[in-house]
């Protein structure tokens, strides 16, 4: 979930759950389907909806912001929700059937992709940050730029894991230009991947890139200590980094 919660304002929009699918560890996916006068909605990738889910105490609309982890043009919608036990837009997913409809506004937000990159681009996601990445992913290889394209994607254990089939995926289509690794900063002995918190791993990797541009989603620490760690190497922030902060 992001961590900023929208105004409500513009077009109020509509979609009835499809299925919904748990993948990871309190992790579910949501798939719906757009309503038939909703069906053409556009968004860029990495932009969110603000969800009605339900009402507050006092009886008021209770808003959540989600990032929309799936690309416009096939009338679908894909929200991916880390479950909190006792949170109230939580117990309100958790209670949605196949069919139930739920309104929302939006789309919305600024961390999108640049027109243009000059150089590599690079992605750090920790947890669900990761929603909005992969659509942008997508759409960044789909481009005739000929810069190199890395992910950097931090989870605790091995049962936070999720997506993995995804990303192999744009891997196998990316001929060699992504280069994605997970790293789990608590695995088991067994875990023959990479180790530690993600933020060692994108700043060591500076050096090695072309004016590159990175976007930082997910936890606020990781995006705090990454963002500081790039500027103290002389990037920019204003032209180079861009960011958007989860709870998670």
């Amino acid at each position: 979930m992001r961590a900023t919660v929208a105004n409500v304002s513009g077009n109020i929009h509509r979609a009835r759950l499809a299925s919904a699918r748990a993948i990871a560890d309190g992790v579910v996916e949501y798939d719906f389907a757009l309503t038939d006068e909703d069906r053409d909605l556009r968004w860029r990738p990495g932009q969110f909806v603000s969800v009605t889910c339900g009402l507050n105490e006092a009886g008021e609309p209770l808003l959540r912001s989600y990032s929309i982890a799936s690309r416009p043009g096939d009338g679908r919608l894909r929200l991916l929700l880390k479950l909190v036990d006792g949170g109230a837009a939580s117990a309100w997913f958790k209670r949605l059937e196949p069919g139930a409809e739920i309104r929302f506004t939006g789309p919305m937000g600024f961390f999108v992709l640049e027109l243009s990159h000059p150089g590599d681009v690079v992605f750090a996601a920790t947890g669900t940050g990761i929603a909005p990445i992969v659509p942008m992913i997508a759409e960044t290889l789909e481009r005739g730029e000929r810069g190199r394209v890395v992910l950097h994607w931090g989870l605790r254990h091995e049962r936070d894991l999720f997506w993995r089939d995804e990303l192999a995926a744009l891997e196998a289509r990316a001929g060699g230009r992504l280069e994605a690794t997970i790293a789990l900063s608590q695995p088991e002995p067994a875990w023959t991947g990479a180790r530690g918190r993600i933020t060692a791993r994108v700043l060591d990797a500076l050096g090695g890139l072309e004016r590159p541009t990175f976007y930082l989603c997910g936890n606020g620490a990781m995006i705090r200590e990454v963002k500081a760690g790039l500027v103290e190497r002389g990037v920019d922030r204003k032209r180079q980094i861009r960011t958007e902060a989860f709870f998670d």
